[in-house]
């Protein structure tokens, strides 16, 4: 299967410029501004004005936004100040910047996210990354350039990277990288003497790749990626000959492995010492051993969209987590050639136990993705592979192994003796089509039950056109040559608009509202802001303000039971948001708040955040947000309806919220509430003015309506309008809001709207800010960051201040403590101690101290040398491997 053409260079120049070209091509309306890649105003809640241009999200994961991209733009201005991102000073009290991993902080192509679009110039990369190794690999394999680039296209734009862009994509980009290496290290240990022994130089891209990956900020994809190296790696031991040159080859992949190691041992050793005092949620444990995907979205492998682009409903029935678990999808073009790749090891002997191997190492993480009997307790028995989401991390690798055997297919087809093409080709599309039938059966009450989008009719006929498209050109009489560059050509295509249609979410327009933020950054000092909803966690880190929300894993462990012991017992423990509730009936977070003021106070928080209105907004027990099952109602012209619903303990409603949809901003007429406590009512109304899609209505009552506990009826009234209305319902808890018919209205069995009642502000939430998207309330008597009983403070930073001591004190410091903290005090090490279960405390002298703190992850210095012995032995053996190859 090699090429012998002797335009090798030219071959590849040619594959690697469209591998590097396609992503910048696809991307070009992003990069040109005509849509939005800048996470900031879908995820930030500071945006005033948001247009999208088509309905749908443009990714999966919102960690784009918690976690890359917040926390990697803190990471990339810290390096480029000139400082390692060891510490994140924005988020909780303090904790790990760069052992939290997910900021990818020491990553090479972090600092790009400093800049504005950053984010997006990084994602292109790694794409182009991800082709060009995947090329280079495919050469090395000897396919013709026509195999390599469509090898490298699927891979480049392959359904992970199109429905996930949080950290989980930076590594799968080296996974190409690293088996390039092991290939180069086979080619030299091979018994033939064709040229290839001259061309086996590449050992290093084995540390390069694997350093990178772990670099690269998800050490589970990077793992899991690292066990198709290992299967890789032992099938290529066929054909070597004597178990000595196998065992040569062995320990020189092995020790391409160990120098990767070394490379990667500064943020492998930040990263352990974070996880020894960590909270890691859901990975604790048995972790995801016993979860997997539904049966009835395997439909979804061949046929990503049939329910709809990401995030819509329907989903199949009892799967309504899908789209929060899923990790991508193949296409019907990448599975039908695979087939095909893996059928050709039956028939031709040309690379047959690793084209078998990667078609195993498919078919198993697919199915035990999807919960397969015996296989997926097999799998996950495997260390480490069930305490991490398996079913969404293993996507990369066998999208890889399949564009792989796609390419080995198209090689078949380009070099085969006969015009025709053989039975394994038949073959592949044929169980291309019989899977993707079989899967529709666990699909079937979705598409019988359930109304189906206009994605179902343009998924089959995408679906269709592909399958049918590449049986009419293994019919046509064709020369093999020209047959597989347009079944290459047509299979590209699929992955390139597969993977366009998220882009197609993305926001036209928006208008971020930053006044408020910069508000904090004037006043805020070394004090701590707590948010209800605006500046969402860790957009704190983003912007150089400090918010003790969060949303992250790892977390520290110490500060997670304080969260839930002293701040808020109904928060999830991952996603202290101010918003997010652990029970729908329990306290909001703004009762919980206002329960626990002192402790707030306690941790240096000045200023409270919350919406446009006021931060007093009480949502009723039963309706929280973020539940399943929900539906749409929809609310006609003069159309009326009419719920009870329970009322807080006190306070005067001014207005009433209420959850719509609006289908694109496209909502008109006039909308009134009317709100009665026994015979005492207040109403009042607001037009419907192309409002914003799936958020609070705001409807302010003519008069405030007192009240006091009980009960209340909320009747609601549509008045005009042509355009359609809806409103959002979601299940309720025993005791929460009922819904009657009233007049023809709608009525959902223990189904509610989603309500926010505006109460007064008179309470002890100062407002001293307001802008279009937040108001920010001041808490009087918050804790200083630094305090020393009877001294003088002089704070220049949270690092270094100036004291002036009558006597003897204890400093205290209002960040977390944990190993890795020193202090000088007058140029002398000190020694920080804990000040109970969070802070931190150092002892001053009497008289004049100037105090500084550092935070370096313990046994750091043990890192940079393993890391400097990385690099000399990386030199070393590439210079050793070159001088071997050109003796040979």
């Amino acid at each position: 299967m090699r090429n012998n053409t002797g335009r090798t260079t030219w071959n590849n120049r040619l594959a690697l410029a469209l591998v590097i070209l396609a992503p910048i091509l696809v991307k070009l309306p992003l990069i040109l501004g005509l849509r939005i890649a800048d996470p900031t105003p879908l995820y930030s809640r500071l945006a005033s004005e948001l247009t999208m241009a088509h309905p749908g999200n443009p990714t999966l994961d919102p960690n784009i936004a918690f976690t890359s991209q917040t926390l990697g733009h803190r990471a990339a201005l810290d390096l480029l100040s000139g400082h390692l991102p060891w510490w994140n000073y924005f988020q909780g009290v303090g904790m790990p910047l760069a052992g939290e991993m997910q900021s990818a902080a020491l990553f090479p192509l972090t600092p790009l996210l400093a800049l504005p679009n950053g984010q997006l110039y990084m994602h292109i990369i790694l794409q182009i990354i991800a082709g060009v190794f995947t090329v280079l690999l495919m050469r090395r394999l000897g396919a013709g350039k026509v195999a390599a680039t469509l090898a490298g296209v699927l891979y480049e734009f392959n359904g992970t990277y199109a429905w996930l862009a949080n950290a989980v994509i930076n590594p799968i980009a080296f996974l190409p990288m690293i088996l390039l290496g092991v290939e180069a290290v086979r080619a030299r240990f091979s018994p033939s003497h064709d040229g290839l022994v001259r061309r086996a130089a590449g050992w290093y891209w084995i540390p390069i790749g694997l350093a990178l990956s772990l670099y690269a900020g998800f050490p589970e994809t990077a793992y899991l990626n690292g066990l198709l190296i290992g299967v890789w790696t032992l099938v290529r031991l066929i054909g070597l000959g004597s178990a000595r040159v196998a065992a040569r080859y062995l320990s020189s992949v092995a020790g391409g492995a160990v120098v990767g190691m070394l490379l990667a041992a500064p943020i492998l050793i930040a990263f352990t010492d974070f996880l020894l005092v960590a909270n890691v949620g859901g990975h604790s444990g048995d972790g995801f051993r016993h979860m997997h995907l539904q049966a009835g979205n395997i439909v979804n492998l061949t046929l990503p969209y049939l329910f709809g682009h990401l995030g819509e409903l329907p989903v199949p029935v009892g799967n309504g987590a899908f789209w929060g678990n899923v990790g991508g999808y193949a296409g019907m073009a990448l599975v039908a050639l695979g087939l095909v790749g893996a059928a050709g090891a039956l028939r031709d002997g040309t690379y047959r136990a690793l084209r078998l191997a990667l078609a195993a190492w498919a078919a198993v993480t697919m199915t035990a993705t999807y919960g397969a009997p015996v296989i997926t307790p097999l799998v996950t028995s495997i260390p480490a592979v069930g305490t991490a989401a398996f079913f969404r991390y293993f996507c990369a690798s066998w999208q890889f192994s399949l564009s792989v055997l796609a390419g080995f297919a198209v090689q078949d087809l380009a070099t085969a003796s006969v015009r025709r093409p053989g039975w394994e080709f038949w073959t592949g599309l044929a169980a291309a089509f019989a899977v993707t039938v079989a899967a529709l059966t666990p699909a079937a009450p979705t598409l019988v039950g359930l109304p189906l989008t206009p994605w179902f009719q343009r998924s089959l006929m995408v679906g269709e056109g592909v399958l049918g498209g590449l049986a009419l050109l293994g019919g046509l009489p064709l020369a093999t040559r020209r047959r597989a560059m347009l079944v290459a050509i047509l299979a590209g295509l699929e992955a390139m608009l597969l993977f366009i249609v998220p882009l197609r979410s993305l926001p036209s327009a928006a208008v971020v509202d930053t006044r408020g933020v910069t508000f904090l950054q004037n006043h805020l000092g070394q004090q701590r802001f707590y948010s209800l909803g605006p500046v969402t966690p860790n957009y704190g880190a983003y912007f150089g303000i400090a918010g003790i929300n969060h949303n992250d894993m790892p977390l520290p462990r110490a500060w997670v039971d304080h969260v839930v012991k002293h701040l808020d017992d109904n928060t999830i423990d991952v996603l202290f948001t101010g918003f997010s509730r652990a029970s729908a009936s329990g306290p909001t977070a703004l009762e919980n708040l206002l329960r626990n003021l002192d402790a707030y106070r306690q941790l240096g928080v000045k200023y409270v955040l919350g919406g446009p209105t006021n931060a007093n907004d009480w949502t009723p027990p039963g309706s929280a947000a973020q539940q399943n099952g929900n539906s749409a109602a929809p609310l006609p012209s003069d159309g009326h309806a009419a719920f009870t619903l329970p009322l807080p303990d006190h306070g005067v409603v001014t207005q009433v919220g209420i959850l719509v949809g609006t289908y694109g901003r496209k909502s008109d007429g006039l909308l009134t509430v009317k709100l009665c406590v026994a015979d005492t009512c207040a109403q009042g109304s607001a037009v419907l003015d192309h409002p914003a899609d799936n958020t609070y209505f705001p409807i302010p009552l003519d008069s405030g309506l007192p009240v006091n506990g009980g009960h209340a009826r909320l009747e609601l009234q549509r008045t005009g309008g042509t355009q359609p209305l809806a409103v959002w319902m979601y299940p309720v808890q025993p005791d929460g809001i009922r819904t009657q018919a009233l007049d023809g209205g709608f009525a959902f069995e223990e189904q509610a709207p989603k309500l926010s009642l505006t109460l007064s502000a008179d309470g002890p939430l100062r407002p001293v800010f307001r802008d279009s998207v937040m108001t920010v309330y001041e808490l009087d008597n918050a804790t200083p960051y630094f305090t020393a009983e009877g001294c003088t403070l002089d704070v220049q930073s949270r690092e270094a201040l100036v004291a002036n001591c009558p006597a003897a004190a204890a400093l205290r410091r209002l960040e977390l403590a944990m190993a890795g903290w020193s202090a000088t005090v007058n140029g002398v090490a000190q020694s920080v101690a804990a000040d109970g279960p969070l802070f931190q405390r150092v002892e001053l002298p009497a008289g004049w101290s100037v105090v500084t703190f550092h935070f370096r992850p313990p046994f750091m210095p043990l890192g940079y040398a393993l890391f400097l012995l990385g690099l000399v032995s990386l030199a070393a053996s590439t210079w050793w491997n070159r001088q071997t190859v050109t003796r040979t």
